[in-house]
């Protein structure tokens, strides 16, 4: 038994520590929150920055010499969805994106349709980035770009491969993903420059690109399919949405994460395809190129001459660019379909959970705390498209077609959510909100909500008219129609309402004697938590709490257990086996934060005469800012006893900071404490005693 121990007003402290053992199987049913701003940041460029390698190819085969228009086009509709996203992800941040956004706007009908569309929208997108990086590799092993069916064999491969790495575990995965990113975002820049440099001639004929001309220019119709087709360039930026209930500090780093994804992409976007269309008419680049357009840039990189007094003569750049490209586009697409993988399993967890899917969906691997059915779901899927489409020499098109239809769907209901939770409630915290803001008659209205709806929706009723690229359009509705037949009758089986949500969303039912201060004072307010804890169900729930406002403020916990000792005993008396049990239910609590949430709490045994005396004490002399406590109902129903019980009591009209309490129905009784910590061998109140029987402060 080791630890600090001491005597202070009749209490001794048994272990002061850090405890990061396991707790029995079982004490784990949530993602783990491992992820910052750098891992979701790489997340969601992984998938929006990785689409340039084979978007430009699909844009280009309709938009010809206007394909920079086209992506800058469609670029104003993605800042007006990641403003969407980043106002919604922190009003709901939970694993289902615009899922969750339109289940708390609408209904759960409603959330189904926007998820059972962006399911397929993953699917695609994993698929789509498996075979874009095998014919990538094609530079390597010429067959993959001559003969279709060994680049989707590639692809089949890719995806089964990264499906082992997401059981693993996000952690792992978004390790992964930021080293790719920072490599690729250099190579890319890279390209620009040298392609600015010496293909365009100087940054000021960026904008007097060749194959400008008449000859080269769409027809209206051609130039409104390829805005729509250009869509494409900003799959899976939902992606980073989804790991919402995987992030830290969700509410700051997923806002953040995507404003520094728009600033890149747009970035990247503006530039490389003007630099394509310098080294190569449109019509090689879609002919020759369309599969690995950024390869064909690095191809028709010219020599460069270099005359110094180092050296002298002519570097072969495309000799050096084309392998390391090569390889480069093949990292990016494969965090590009990881991205998939992750977010579109994340989507079919969050909707198992709130029982829109079977449920075995929604089950989480016991070690790595990973939703693995989801995965393997999402995985299988996108081997089985990349399978229908083996014969075809224009996958990726048909690919991108079918990205489109969902993705415009989900887009547009996801615009349609958040703009409707503005009216809805209005007085709801958001920690985020998307500007500029309208007000019309006192109702606060989401602009770029309001655009980027009426924008989408219009790209989705083009697209289903349109007699282009049909394939997309059939599969879409198909998916849409068995989707629904699904829903309605999984949910009467269940015994549920189709509309009304199944599950109640999990909030902290936190009770205060006052107003809730603002974000900016509460973190300067609070700056350490204190949990006393009783039993490892209340040690799961309470530390629950806590680390979700931690994530919030910024804070560090403590879990504290207190034991009673009998007045027959000294203090310092050695009670081995309620030593023991104590350990176990601050084992659970440090689990719980290290596992789910990735946080390393502090734990505090102490043996003392007075269970709430001792807590109060304790966070006088470590200067505690919130002690939250868990108000049990007692057994008799009166109010003062469902209120507090004795240990609570004292604590709340003694302790020197904020007291929280987290009112709810007792658990199952365990043979350990009462809500201080007290063991039933001493004779004392147990939970349902009233208020004052324990003799606080006597």
């Amino acid at each position: 038994m080791a630890g600090d121990s001491e005597n202070t007003s009749g209490t001794r402290v048994i272990k002061q520590h850090r405890v990061v053992e396991r707790a029995p199987a079982g004490a784990v049913s949530h993602l783990r929150r491992a992820l910052g701003t750098a891992g979701v940041y790489a997340i969601g460029y992984g998938n929006v920055g990785s689409s340039i390698y084979y978007a430009l190819g699909i844009v280009a085969a309709y938009a010809l010499g206007a394909t920079p228009i086209a992506l800058g086009l469609a670029g104003i509709i993605f800042i007006f969805t990641a403003m969407t996203y980043a106002e919604g992800i922190a009003m709901v941040p939970t694993a289902g994106g615009s899922v969750a956004f339109a289940r708390r706007a609408f209904n759960d009908l409603f959330s189904f349709v926007a998820g059972w569309a962006f399911a397929l929208s993953y699917v695609v997108t994993t698929a789509i980035s498996a075979v874009a990086a095998a014919f990538y590799l094609s530079y390597f092993w010429a067959p993959l770009k001559e003969d279709p069916k060994i680049a989707a064999l590639g692809g089949i491969l890719l995806t089964l491969l990264l499906m082992l790495l997401n059981i693993r575990g996000v952690r792992e995965t978004a390790r992964l993903n930021i080293a790719f990113a920072i490599i690729d975002l250099t190579t890319q820049v890279l390209l620009v420059l040298l392609g600015i440099s010496l293909v365009l001639g100087g940054w000021r004929n960026l904008l007097n690109y060749r194959f400008m001309g008449p000859e080269y220019w769409p027809d209206a119709h051609q130039l409104i399919f390829a805005v729509a087709m250009a869509m494409v360039a900003y799959v899976g930026l939902e992606s980073a949405a989804m790991m919402a209930e995987e992030t830290k500090t969700p509410t700051r780093t997923v806002p953040r994460a995507l404003f520094w994804s728009v600033i890149t992409v747009l970035f990247m976007f503006a530039a490389l395809p003007v630099v394509a269309l310098c080294a190569m008419p449109p019509g090689e680049l879609v002919a020759n190129w369309g599969n690995d357009p950024v390869a064909g840039i690095a191809h028709h990189l010219p020599d460069w001459d270099l005359s110094t007094s180092f050296a002298q003569g002519s570097l072969k750049l495309s000799v050096l660019m084309m392998p390391w490209v090569a390889v480069l586009a093949c990292t990016i697409l494969l965090i590009a379909a990881n991205a998939g993988i992750l977010a579109g399993s994340r989507l079919v967890y969050n909707m198992a959970q709130h029982r829109q899917l079977f449920a075995c969906f929604s089950r989480v691997h016991p070690r790595y705390q990973t939703p693995t059915f989801a995965i393997t779901a999402v995985s299988v899927l996108a081997v089985g498209i990349i399978g229908l489409g083996m014969k075809a020499h224009d996958l990726l098109l048909r690919l991108g077609g079918l990205y489109v239809f969902a993705s415009m769907l989900c887009f547009s209901m996801a615009h349609l959510s958040v703009w409707w939770l503005r009216l809805k409630e209005p007085d709801a915290p958001r920690p985020f909100w998307a500007w500029p803001t309208a007000r019309i008659r006192g109702k606060p209205i989401a602009v770029t909500a309001t655009l980027g709806f009426l924008c989408c929706a219009a790209i989705w009723l083009w697209l289903a008219v349109s007699p282009e690229h049909s394939f997309g359009r059939n599969i879409g509705l198909i998916w849409l129609a068995l989707g629904l037949i699904f829903y309605v009758w999984y949910r009467r089986r269940q015994g549920l309402d189709l509309l009304r949500p199944a599950v109640t969303e999990e909030i902290s039912p936190l009770v205060t004697s006052a107003p809730a201060p603002r974000r900016q004072e509460m973190s300067r307010q609070i700056r350490h938590i204190l949990i006393p804890v009783h039993t490892r169900e209340y040690a799961d729930q309470m530390t629950r709490i806590a680390c979700d406002l931690s994530a919030l403020y910024t804070a560090e916990i403590t879990a504290l257990y207190a034991i009673k000792v009998p007045r027959s005993l000294p203090v310092d008396a050695d009670l081995g086996e309620l030593i023991r049990d104590a350990e176990g239910v601050l084992e659970t609590a440090a689990h719980i934060a290290d596992t789910v949430y990735d946080r390393r709490i502090e734990t505090v045994t102490l043996q003392t005469r007075s269970a709430g005396l001792a807590i109060v004490e304790y966070a006088t002399q470590r200067g505690v800012d919130l002690i939250l406590l868990g108000a049990l109902r007692a057994r008799d129903r009166t109010r003062d006893a469902f209120l507090f019980g004795g240990t609570a009591d004292y604590v709340a009209r003694n302790a020197p900071c904020a007291v929280w309490t987290v009112r709810g129905d007792p658990p199952a009784p365990d043979p350990g404490a009462d809500a201080g910590g007290a063991s039933p061998r001493e004779g004392e109140a147990g939970p349902s005693a009233r208020p004052g029987a324990e003799g606080e402060g006597q």
